[in-house]
């Protein structure tokens, strides 16, 4: 929970501050006075004087671990921010910069620039980092196969695929069937279903820059046969994708340059994030009393607090006078995920006077929030070479049904019961004959 936050005084900015005593000096050098001249003195400082907006303008360029940062912002002062916790390194007009990371992933580099009468201005990018080819430890397929989860890996038949990747940043997946998909390493666990007989040439390969590894295994899927029966569960998982981060930021707090020992800074979450919380990490001896308040639409926070230092004694040098305090943020980011359809098969086996088939389910998507998950199921029987819908629930192929779940379904001289039910991480169908 982020801290409270007393209501200050009411003070007028440094920017304000700084304009008012430029003011006042050029009416004393000029010995000029109130009314009409006091009016002409403003806008000689405001056309002349003022110097223009700062605009914290630059591009980046990732190379491996390394990014470099082509400054074309104008301002007198300010800092930058490579969003790795790394200190704060001062803003130089006209002078490019490189950081090095300690490791792959996604920040955010920002740059904050002032002019000389205290006005703002802020740019935040996105950078994503990768191991170079120098110093990127090679890709390795530790594990990869293929099983059938049913006994008879008949079209469509369900495989289940597992992998373990390390040193990856992308996993390409080659089904053999024209299907390619491309994925996080990792461990993998999943199921993938071929519509059609054949033997197919499942691939992986494995990216990190410009190495990779690369594996494959053959799988092969029988034609439907007369007389086999099989199942077909459709799952529908949908929701909301929640992402949660925490980072620590860094905010520079300037001198105040005339009688206000108040200060208030502001926080901007990131493009399509919220901050969920917001706590102070570190703050030098020069500030008191400082605070943190997300503010109720939660797309930024505000620190507040008051200089303890002697203002008089503080070098006003560019970013040598600047209180660096420590706030850590906690950032959530809620996108709607896209609806996704697994289909899952097998076939019906003899299990003493009951024929059974086990289906497993996939695993539940991450990070969902209102996660929802519907089951559609589907009885099929193939004769003479074609493969025949039974039963399917709902009866209209849409919408969801609940589990457990039960028909009867009478064909010739014969009754039989179809069943299925959830048992842990599997459905199991059964048919049972008899009578009518």
């Amino acid at each position: 929970m982020a801290e409270s936050e007393q209501t200050p005084t009411a003070a007028p900015s440094p920017a304000a501050a700084k304009h008012g005593w430029l003011k006042a000096a050029v009416d004393g050098v000029l010995g000029l006075g109130g009314g009409a001249v006091g009016t002409y003195v403003t806008a000689v400082v405001d056309r002349v004087v003022k110097p223009t907006k700062p605009v914290a303008n630059f591009a980046t360029t990732p190379d491996g671990l390394t990014v470099a940062c082509q400054n074309h912002a104008s301002g007198e002062s300010g800092w930058w921010d490579f969003g790795d916790g790394s200190p704060l390194e001062p803003f130089t007009p006209d002078q490019h910069v490189t950081h090095g990371y300690a490791k792959p992933g996604t920040y955010h580099v920002k740059l904050t620039v002032r002019n000389y009468l205290g006005d703002e201005n802020e740019r935040a990018v996105p950078v994503e980092v990768a191991y170079g080819v120098k110093d990127a430890p090679p890709p390795q397929i530790v594990a990869f196969a293929l099983s059938p989860v049913s006994p008879a890996a008949v079209a469509p038949a369900t495989f289940r695929l597992t992998a373990d990747v390390s040193n990856a940043g992308a996993c390409v997946w080659d089904f053999g069937d024209g299907r390619v998909e491309v994925s996080d390493g990792g461990k993998i666990d999943r199921l993938v279903t071929f519509e059609k007989p054949g033997t197919f040439a499942v691939s992986l390969v494995a990216h990190n820059g410009k190495l990779g590894a690369k594996q494959s295994t053959p799988v092969k899927v029988e034609a439907p046969r007369d007389g086999t029966t099989m199942a077909v569960l459709k799952v529908i998982d949908s929701g909301t994708r929640v992402d949660h981060t925490a980072t620590t930021e860094s905010v520079a707090v300037p001198v105040p340059s005339d009688k206000t020992t108040t200060f208030h800074k502001t926080i901007h979450a990131r493009p399509n994030h919220t901050f969920t919380a917001a706590t102070i990490a570190e703050v030098p001896s020069s500030v008191k009393n400082v605070t943190v308040k997300i503010a109720e639409d939660k797309q930024s926070a505000v620190v507040s607090g008051e200089w303890a230092g002697d203002r008089k004694a503080t070098n006003k040098a560019a970013g040598g006078s600047d209180a660096i305090l420590r706030i850590k943020l906690g950032h959530e980011r809620v996108a709607p995920h896209p609806l996704t359809v697994t289909m899952v098969t097998g076939t019906f086996g003899a299990s003493g006077p009951v024929l059974k088939a086990e289906l497993p389910l996939p695993p539940a998507p991450m990070n969902l929030a209102g996660a929802k998950r519907e089951y559609r199921l589907e009885i099929r029987s193939n004769r003479e070479g074609k493969s025949h819908t039974v039963l399917q629930a709902p009866a209209d192929g849409k919408g969801s049904v609940d589990l457990p779940w039960m028909a009867k379904q009478k064909e010739q001289d014969r009754l039989t019961t179809y069943s299925a039910k959830q048992e842990g991480d599997t459905v199991v169908f059964t048919a049972v004959e008899s009578n009518p």
